[in-house]
């Protein structure tokens, strides 16, 4: 791992003003309840991205994730005849310089997250996605460097050109990990290699793939990754202690340069619940800073889904605006 992406950190923790050198952020994936289809002009709603961009000023947390191309379905991209392949939809290109204007005017920092690898569950039922995704992961047909060409790349070379101040992170995959239980690499730890290396070319920003759920943990300290093909881990806990297991094993790692995130956190029981709530909320930021991570995202700042929503649970703010006990928590701690 260069030494640039160290020293980009600490340049952007300064920048920032936190007196923790420590950064904090929202997750909120997507907008309103548009999963998957959250840019396309139907779905994408301005005054409601106003209000996400108010809220995370207010609450001084530096970076908001938002995902791109969720959902396995390709529903972001439109067929191209001039190039016979596909390319992203004008609507989808149009409404993220939206958003990212709307970042740069509210000064908040955006982690741009492509894939969501618990989509891929709805892949296996699908021959046609799964033989996309199949050809995609595997390099097979050139379909890796199509996918980049046509996917990747032209977000890149956007962000390089009128948002490079915004954008300061890029997760390939969220929870990578889930991708592997749905058989769609030929050998998981040599193909995802190969796969994350070419989706890292000539990225703008630092690339991560998060972990999550399940074996993560144990997959991230048996070098399932290849660090070559990263610039930072991300790694997501979700417990009712606000505990990091291995901390001592993190904050080796980081005193050894390793760039650690906490990339999302949040309650694991399935209760809606203010107090448990506000203390994992302080407790995992507490955690992640001794822990030796340099940023640590909540899980979610706004879950706006039809009632009755289960979800809801992890929301910081409530569908109609107001703040939860755990969000004034949160905002005390990012200074």
């Amino acid at each position: 791992m260069g030494k640039w992406i160290l020293l980009f950190f600490l340049t952007f923790l300064a920048n920032a003003g936190s007196a923790w050198a420590f950064s904090t952020g929202f997750n909120q994936a997507w907008l309103k309840n548009a999963y998957a289809h959250q840019w396309e002009d139907a779905y994408y709603d301005q005054s409601y991205v106003e209000q996400l961009f108010r809220l995370t000023e207010d609450s001084k947390a530096q970076i908001l994730r938002i995902w791109l191309f969720e959902g396995s379905w390709l529903s972001q991209f439109e067929p191209d005849k001039r190039s016979g392949t596909f390319k992203i939809r004008l609507d989808v290109l149009r409404n993220l310089r939206h958003f990212l204007k709307t970042a740069k005017k509210y000064r908040v920092k955006i982690n741009l997250t492509f894939l969501d690898g618990n989509s891929f569950q709805y892949v296996v039922d699908r021959p046609d996605l799964a033989q996309f995704w199949w050809n995609v992961f595997n390099n097979k047909y050139e379909k890796q460097k199509e996918f980049y060409e046509f996917a990747i790349r032209p977000i890149y070379q956007l962000i390089e050109k009128d948002f490079k101040d915004v954008v300061v992170q890029f997760d390939i995959a969220n929870e990578v990990n889930a991708i592997t239980q749905f058989h769609l690499f030929e050998d998981p730890k040599n193909a995802m290699s190969s796969f994350l290396c070419k989706m890292k070319e000539g990225s703008p920003a630092p690339v991560t793939a998060s972990l999550g759920w399940g074996n993560a943990e144990e997959l991230f300290f048996a070098g399932f990754l290849d660090q070559a093909c990263l610039d930072f881990y991300d790694i997501h806990f979700y417990n009712d202690q606000g505990e990091i297991s291995q901390c001592e094993k993190y904050k080796l790692l980081s005193q050894k340069n390793v760039v650690l995130q906490l990339g999302e956190f949040g309650q694991a029981s399935a209760d809606l619940m203010d107090d448990l709530q506000s203390f994992v909320t302080s407790q995992f930021l507490h955690k992640a800073k001794e822990c030796g991570f340099q940023s640590a995202l909540a899980w979610r700042l706004i879950d706006h889904r039809e009632a009755p929503n289960p979800e809801g649970r992890f929301s910081y703010v409530t569908d109609d605006g107001r703040p939860r006990p755990a969000y004034w928590i949160f905002k005390d701690l990012s200074f």
